[in-house]
């Protein structure tokens, strides 16, 4: 008798054991479960790599606009500012023909058009140069002005461009109103000391520096 006791208890023992086992198995797998808790560690590292890496998306700005090139902008930005972020619109681009305000994407390539009638004035003048075999080192023999700005290099006078008007530095050669401005924008932070200084202006290179540099002076 005592022996079948032992081994009821025994039983009853286990019996309970497993139920306990069971009941804590189920409430730790009730935590995991979608609202009851958070996920497992190396679930939440991926799922807060995916977040980071969805706030910025890459970019290609080309056209006309002041520094075409690749940029990492926010995710939730639009064209206009993805632009802005590449220097901005030059003075020929045709703004009309891009969607501003459309949201960029990963990958996305924003190409800018240059208006028509720059166009066409670009297509005639190389259509003439082949016809009549001039070349660029023809143009630069018989000397050339930009066209439509009655403006002749020859006689163009120096322009200070420590003091210069707005107005006055637009006579300068590929120097438009928006490029004028941020001229004026630089050198209230800081003056020119130097015609090099000018590589300190949004917009302007090297390219465009040779061009200015026998029409600018510092005083």
């Amino acid at each position: 008798m005592q022996a079948k006791a032992k081994k009821l208890i025994f039983i009853t023992v286990l019996i309970t054991g497993c139920i306990i086992t069971s009941l804590i198995s189920t409430n730790d797998k009730a935590k995991t479960l979608p609202g009851g808790s958070s996920l497992p560690q190396s679930a939440q590292g991926a799922v807060a790599s995916k977040a980071a890496q969805a706030k910025t998306v890459r970019v290609q700005v080309s056209g006309a606009v002041l520094e075409p090139g690749i940029y990492d902008v926010p995710a939730s930005c639009r064209v206009e500012e993805a632009i802005a972020v590449a220097g901005g619109l030059t003075e020929n681009a045709d703004s009309e023909r891009v969607n501003l305000v459309r949201k960029v994407r990963d990958g996305m390539q924003i190409r800018v058009p240059v208006q028509k009638a720059a166009r066409t004035s670009r297509t005639q003048r190389e259509s003439a140069q082949a016809k009549y075999g001039l070349g660029e080192s023809a143009s630069k023999k018989y000397g050339s002005a930009k066209a439509g700005s009655g403006r002749n290099s020859s006689m163009m006078q120096s322009v200070r461009i420590n003091s210069a008007s707005v107005s006055e530095l637009q006579q300068l050669p590929g120097i438009g109103p928006a490029l004028a401005q941020r001229i004026v924008e630089t050198r209230n932070s800081g003056r020119f000391t130097s015609v090099e200084d000018l590589l300190r202006v949004p917009g302007i290179g090297k390219a465009k520096l040779a061009k200015l540099r026998d029409y600018v002076e510092v005083d």
